[in-house]
């Protein structure tokens, strides 16, 4: 029929616990759903207690072990690529969707497609965003420079991504900063141990929903990014259990 929106699946997890090994292990089942033959998923999930997740490939010794069990923040290592990235104040999406053919497929035009999603999200917000800068490696804290697949409001960003592909399937998840916590990476990446500079640089660098008077729920927030899906993509989204 002309006009129908595609099917895609919405996991709304914002209110179910799970562990930081578990939210990771989350995200692989939506790989594997969709490569067994599944529509496309979106899913939606918070952390609680805050985590820290370490990119695919990143070195078990940037992190600070000491610091993170002081702070009872366990760490779990990411399927995707990237930095240390402290979860508990944002708001994280999971995308997981058959691999692209062509053009459409590359790394970068996935990116900018999702970017698209995000951006219109984060509009029915009141929060212009647009699609960051590339200005190299980050270092071991994943907020602290923009890459390829992250968000920025004016010079800050404001949204972190990584992708990665198994099977035929895209997945990619990223992290919305909806306010930030107590401590932050500095405190728990042993490169950036509690140094003033490193800290002022990774708050000059970023920007939360809050700094910039938009909405914090999250569930206001994710009902926003899936409209923007909706409205981006021209999808329909069914509920999965």
């Amino acid at each position: 029929m002309a006009g129908e929106r595609r099917p895609w699946g919405l996991v709304d997890d914002l209110d179910r616990p799970f562990h930081a090994a578990g939210q990771m292990a989350a995200d692989l089942d939506l790989l594997d759903a969709v490569a067994a033959g599944g529509p496309p998923v979106l899913r939606l999930y918070r952390w609680v207690p805050p985590a820290l997740t370490l990119g695919r490939f990143q070195p078990d010794a940037d992190v600070d072990a000491a610091a993170c069990a002081r702070l009872g923040v366990p760490v779990v290592r990411r399927p995707t690529g990237g930095k240390a990235l402290l979860h508990g104040g944002d708001l994280t999406y999971a995308v997981a969707m058959p691999e692209p053919t062509g053009a459409v497929g590359t790394v970068d035009a996935v990116y900018r497609q999702l970017a698209a999603a995000l951006v219109a999200g984060l509009a029915g917000i009141g929060v212009e965003a647009a699609v960051a800068r590339h200005e190299g490696p980050a270092g071991a804290v994943c907020m602290a420079t923009q890459q390829g697949a992250d968000l920025r409001v004016g010079e800050r960003k404001v949204c972190g991504s990584a992708q990665v592909r198994r099977r035929g399937v895209v997945l990619q998840h990223g992290s919305i900063l909806l306010e930030r916590l107590p401590f932050d990476e500095t405190d728990l990446v042993a490169g950036a141990r509690r140094s003033p500079a490193e800290r002022q640089r990774l708050r000059a660098a970023t920007v939360t929903l809050a700094e910039l008077g938009a909405p914090t729920d999250p569930h206001v927030v994710g009902a926003a990014v899936v409209e923007g899906f909706r409205e981006a993509l021209d999808v329909e989204f069914t509920s999965t259990v």
